[in-house]
């Protein structure tokens, strides 16, 4: 068919008219969405085109369909489900995420006898998945320690096995790293380093320091005074190859570009890179036995038992201090976007990007008190307690709501996790409901 040039013309430009017309829509629309998502619970919407950090809760699977997307702001008050936590002491843990990872659907721990990996299902309790550790069926024995971690679509946990020795065979040692599919629990890659003969009982504790999509950092060491060196290795998350491993390196923490930690003298703080573990940065601080704790991808919290510094956060790229706190702060927690809340007598929330105080509680030019207790972080909003559980934005530090219900001491999306040590040590978890 034939069609003159000025119908050609005319009907190009409708086409050209009408695409932009869609485009601006589709731009009013999310910018829309963006500002009403900002004005939920007071908290900033993510820049455009970037993902805050942890925007992700980890799992492999996504919500279940049911309650409320993004952080939390009231729980139903009888348990979805619980989760049994025998052979898990809360004495020895700061906080619960360091025992229990929390996916979007599913939370994962290290069986009580450290002979296994479960998953369970948030919704009920129960378990969804369950695999034992490598090498059981040789008779040998191994230890997960803390928490396991997800790296992508898979939940990476690391034991200490040992072979029991046949004959005049002595058995052997190792440190065995896995990746489980974090859904079904289907083993991915299996990893073994630091193996020594029968005799050799020098090797630590191990425990997955960090893991992201690229990269898995594994500390071993040896709780409390040791002549025995610390030692890490860095694994590829894909497919479980050692990228390096070092003998004199507790790691700590994992940002893009640089594994952070100390050396023996546990005062020496430590870059490497990833890339093949070469020195980046070093640097001396303090003195005294010192608490270390990884804050997602950009901050290590150093909090000195005794003597100098109190409380500083450092950089794990680079070392530098980015800020330095007092006494009235005990423990830090990162709300895995863009904030730190550090906790105790008084609040202090943080930029991660900048290392800038946004707000601090108490303060008595607003007649406003700290919270009594800060028991988690998660995406802009704080669950901490005054004379009832209640909602802060981490961004401004207003209140939100205040009575939601439970002080959770972790969060996603759809749930909040309480634990309780009353009966027999248990985490009860709740169904977000707005």
């Amino acid at each position: 068919m034939y069609c003159p040039q000025s119908v050609l013309s005319v009907t190009l430009w409708t086409m050209v008219i009408r695409k932009a017309c869609v485009r601006l829509l589709r731009g009013t629309v999310l910018i829309a969405v963006a500002l009403a998502l900002a004005a939920c619970g007071g908290r900033a919407a993510p820049p455009v085109g970037k993902a805050p950090h942890g925007a992700s809760s980890g799992s492999a699977t996504s919500g279940d369909g049911t309650g409320p997307k993004g952080p939390p702001q009231a729980f139903e008050s009888q348990a979805s489900g619980v989760i049994n936590m025998e052979g898990h002491s809360m004495v020895e843990y700061d906080t619960l995420s360091d025992v229990l990872a929390l996916g979007d659907t599913l939370a994962y721990l290290y069986d009580g006898d450290g002979r296994g990996l479960t998953a369970y299902r948030l919704s009920t309790g129960d378990v969804a998945w369950h695999a034992p550790m490598p090498d059981s069926n040789t008779g040998g024995q191994g230890q997960g320690t803390w928490a396991p971690r997800l790296a992508g679509t898979a939940v990476v946990g690391t034991f200490g096995t040992s072979t029991a020795g046949v004959g005049t065979s002595a058995g052997r040692h190792a440190i065995t790293v896995v990746a489980y599919d974090a859904t079904t629990g289907r083993q991915r890659w299996s990893t073994q380093f630091a193996q020594g003969d029968g005799t050799d009982q020098t090797l630590g504790a191990p425990r997955v320091v960090a893991a992201d999509d690229a990269h898995v950092l594994v500390s071993v060491a040896q709780e409390g005074y040791s002549s025995t060196p610390p030692m890490s290795a860095l694994l590829d998350a894909r497919t479980g190859a050692v990228i390096w491993t070092d003998p004199d390196f507790n790691g700590i923490a994992l940002a893009k570009t640089v594994a952070a930690g100390t050396t023996q003298d546990e005062n020496e703080f430590v870059g490497k890179a990833v890339s093949d573990g070469h020195q980046v940065w070093n640097r001396t601080v303090g003195i005294g036995d010192l608490i270390t704790k990884p804050l997602g991808p950009a901050l290590i919290w150093v909090n000195a038992i005794s003597g100098d510094p109190t409380n500083m956060l450092l950089d794990p790229a680079t070392g530098k201090t980015r800020l330095s706190l007092d006494h009235s702060v005990q423990q830090c927690q990162y709300d895995g976007w863009a904030t730190v809340v550090c906790s105790g007598d008084s609040v202090v929330a943080v930029d991660v990007s900048t290392g800038r105080v946004l707000w601090r509680l108490p303060d008595q030019a607003t007649n406003r008190i700290a919270p009594q207790k800060v028991g988690s972080v998660w995406h802009g909003v704080i669950y901490a307690e005054t004379s009832n559980p209640m909602t802060l934005d981490a961004q401004t530090g207003k209140d939100i709501r205040t009575d939601i219900g439970t002080d959770p001491s972790m969060v996603n999306d759809h749930y909040g996790l309480v634990y309780d040590d009353q009966a027999a040590p248990s985490v009860e978890v709740y169904r977000a409901i707005s």
